[in-house]
């Protein structure tokens, strides 16, 4: 996270101080969003523990339980042991008064998303704190109805349970897309690399020519002396041995290509719905005239 900037400081400060007033005032509802802010634009622990405070006596616990909680790790971490005790003190006053909701499922549903007063949940079976209130609690999942239900919740300590049923098959909705299987093409991947291959070997049988051609004409030099005919033979092995180099070359980058194309190659999707083999099934008779089922060769796709 960057470092407030000097214009984040002064308008964190100003926010503080006149959250200060407010709560000097005994108005609290409108200073904890002004703490809030002030630390949102200069953290600070001391900012935290009068929010934390301030959410606290306003009956916002859960929040204010998170936030003493933070405001205990940063303190620990500084070492400052005042704030440490500050915060501590707030847990100890808070826990044992939070208000708590169990959400229970009775059948999960593929894609199922849930979510209280608009915050999505995802452990369930498990007592968890929330502010006191109402809770809207929204259950949804393609292909199915959705369940919506506004649940009280008393000021604490007190723990209720949720149920969440099982979610209805809406008729109404569009039936979902058949899921795409992508594949790699392989035949360019083959076919480049065939290519590359053969080529490597015609390079190669080049390369045999060029050191055949050589060694016969080495036998019309001595030393560095050669007649006509050495001089032609070895223009030759040269002219072989420049088109072995070239081949070669043009073959190990098709095989090269090959490779590539087989990994990452154009693709093409298949319905995966209807990707599985299954028989066909056809009448035929047997001897005694009698209807049989059997399988016919091929299948349906």
């Amino acid at each position: 996270m960057a470092d407030p900037t000097a214009e984040d400081r002064a308008a964190a400060e100003t926010l503080f101080r006149d959250a200060r007033e407010l709560i000097d005032k005994g108005t609290l509802e409108p200073a904890c969003p002004k703490l809030a802010e002030s630390q949102r634009l200069d953290p600070q622990i001391g900012t935290l523990l009068y929010l934390a405070t301030c959410h606290e006596q306003t009956g916002r616990t859960a929040t204010a339980w998170v936030e003493f909680t933070d405001a205990l790790a940063q303190a620990q971490s500084a070492k400052k042991t005042d704030r440490e005790q500050q915060a501590s003190d707030g847990i100890a006053r808070v826990e044992p008064n939070l208000s708590r909701a169990t959400l229970h499922v009775a059948e999960p549903a593929e894609g199922m998303r849930v979510t209280v007063n608009g915050h999505e949940v995802r452990s369930f079976d498990i007592a968890l704190p929330y502010d006191p209130g109402e809770l809207e609690v929204v259950v949804e999942a393609p292909g199915r109805k959705p369940f919506i239900e506004t649940v009280p919740l008393a000021t604490g300590p007190v723990s209720i349970d949720v149920q969440i049923p099982a979610l209805e098959v809406d008729q109404a909705a569009p039936p979902p897309k058949p899921k795409k299987i992508v594949e790699v093409d392989p035949l360019p991947a083959f076919i480049a690399g065939g290519i590359g291959v053969g080529l490597t070997g015609v390079g190669l049988a080049f390369g045999a020519v060029a050191l055949v051609t050589s060694s016969g004409a080495d036998d019309h030099c001595t030393g560095t002396v050669c007649t006509q005919e050495g001089i032609d033979g070895h223009d030759r092995a040269n002219a072989w041995a420049w088109a072995s180099n070239v081949t070669v070359g043009v073959g190990l980058a098709g095989v090269a290509t090959g490779v590539v194309l087989y990994f990452i190659g154009p693709t093409h999707e298949l319905d995966a719905t209807k990707a599985s083999w299954a028989p066909t099934i056809v009448p035929v008779r047997d001897a005694r005239d009698e209807v049989q089922w059997l399988p016919a060769v091929g299948g349906t796709f």
